[in-house]
């Protein structure tokens, strides 16, 4: 049986709180308890952070900078930015889940 493995592409995550990052928390959780390997990048929206990755209680996060594009502002064209950290991530049976905090 192959363990499933899925990239979240997330608004943002730890170390910020909010409803979001509780509800991911929480979902990852449960994934990682029916053994599912996870994967996190946080947009450009993630604040305050200056690094390309970071560790926050035992969750690994991929951290996509701000974004110099024109396209930056334009809300459908944004998951672009994370594009190119995200292909690095992702290989074959890789599900990906995105979310830009509104349920959408």
């Amino acid at each position: 049986m192959t363990i499933p493995r899925i990239l979240h592409i997330l608004d943002h995550s730890l170390p910020l709180h909010s409803g979001y990052t509780f509800r991911t928390l929480s979902i990852l959780r449960e994934q990682r308890a029916l053994g599912w390997e996870t994967h996190h990048l946080t947009s450009e929206k993630q604040t305050g952070c200056s690094v390309p990755e970071e560790t926050l209680d035992g969750w690994h996060f991929y951290r996509t900078p701000p974004s110099q594009a024109p396209y930056r502002h334009w809300p459908l064209l944004n998951p672009l930015a994370a594009d190119s950290a995200g292909n690095s991530l992702c290989s074959d049976r890789m599900v990906i889940y995105w979310s830009d905090g509104h349920g959408r």
